[in-house]
């Protein structure tokens, strides 16, 4: 039954099983955003690279220009927004897998070592530098390669590697 008292809020289904580290992002001042932050634009997680503020006009406000660099796709975003008003900021989860096995078919299966599940689910990117050098590690077959997960927003990609020997 709602609640006809407009000073009290009714939780939200998707609040009950929700904790902090499940949120996507978390809003944050525009003007309190400064270069190497991460925000989104656009939908998509950007590194913030350039942070400029501009004075007040006649009859506007303050205002930041963005600049970032999708954290997964390499490209740049630019906007423009009022210092006072929100932006999210994303929730990087970074997790470390092993690499169990890898082939030319950018393929991968890695091992979570502490609940030493399996997973196969991710693809090696295509004309990556990271896919090639994890690659070339691999054919080595010196040491383990762990390998960092960046799940950002609903997307999870390889961002760096480590050979531990």
């Amino acid at each position: 039954m709602a609640s006809r008292d407009f000073n009290y809020a009714e939780p939200s289904a998707s609040s009950d099983n929700a904790s902090d580290s499940d949120m996507n992002s978390t809003p944050e001042r525009v003007g309190a955003i400064h270069k190497s932050d991460h925000v989104v634009l656009n939908g998509r997680p950007v590194k913030v690279v350039e942070v400029a503020h501009s004075k007040p006009g006649k009859h506007g406000h303050a205002k930041v220009h963005l600049v970032g660099i999708d954290i997964f796709t390499g490209r740049r975003y630019e906007d423009v927004r009022p210092v006072g008003h929100m932006i999210e900021v994303p929730n990087i989860q970074k997790k470390e897998y092993s690499v169990v096995e890898l082939n030319e078919c950018n393929s991968i299966i890695l091992r979570d070592d502490n609940t030493g599940k399996m997973r196969n689910d991710l693809k090696l990117k295509k004309d990556s530098d990271v896919t090639a050098r994890i690659l070339d590690k691999y054919n080595e077959g010196k040491g383990r390669i762990k390998v960092t997960v960046f799940k950002v927003l609903g997307e999870e990609q390889i961002k760096a590697f480590k050979v531990i020997e």
